[in-house]
């Protein structure tokens, strides 16, 4: 048992010993990955479009094994982001003569959407400076509605310096996140969120 225990301690040293860690800061884009209709024809006869407005985000990043070919990171991060929805119904009426027109008129509401996620991935250098990498991120909404999506992700980095990397990765929320911010005005969405965001990583421990 002692011998087990030891040895755990010395990897464990040994690991976290191979470590930086620091600030991580970004912004980007959101694409809801979305059926534009509702599936409960049942309630009322619905279509939304999205638009998801520009996205922050800040956190802190752990990366083990930063001096090898391939390592990792741990991202904790907070983000917030607003999307603009627009509630319409899809269906024409005729007038008994053969002409159709639009239904009844569509309306707007804006969502405060606000993830948590803890993100790892494995990361591999092309190069000195330049790395592609592969992970997943389970986040956690609590705006509007707390939901839990799992998202998985790409991502690429240049390091321009000991002191700063910069980053661009791509989300793609796996779960049907959306028919969960279906309270108020919004009932009868469905679809996926998904982002494209650019990132600053400023180490503050190097080894």
């Amino acid at each position: 048992m002692k011998k087990i225990l030891f040895l755990f301690l010395f990897v464990s040293t040994t690991v976290f010993a191979q470590t930086e860690h620091g600030l991580l800061v970004g912004g980007g884009v959101g694409f809801p990955m979305q059926d534009s209709r509702k599936s409960d024809w049942n309630t009322s006869n619905l279509g939304y479009n999205h638009d998801l407005k520009g996205n922050g985000m800040i956190g802190y990043r752990v990366r083990f094994l930063p001096e090898r070919k391939s390592f990792f990171d741990l991202d904790a991060t907070i983000g917030f982001q607003g999307m603009s929805t627009y509630q319409y119904s899809p269906f024409f009426e005729g007038d008994g003569d053969g002409n159709y027109g639009g239904g009844k008129d569509g309306k707007s509401f804006t969502d405060f959407i606000m993830p948590i996620s803890v993100a790892a991935s494995w990361n591999y250098r092309l190069t000195d400076k330049f790395h592609f990498g592969l992970g997943v991120a389970p986040t956690l909404y609590v705006q509007p509605q707390a939901v839990f999506d799992l998202s998985i992700m790409a991502k690429a980095g240049y390091r321009l310096s000991k002191h700063c990397e910069l980053g661009l990765s791509y989300q793609y929320g796996c779960l049907n996140t959306l028919k969960h911010f279906n309270d108020g005005p919004a009932l009868g969405r469905r679809g996926h969120l998904s982002d494209l965001m650019l990132s600053v990583y400023i180490p503050f421990v190097i080894k």
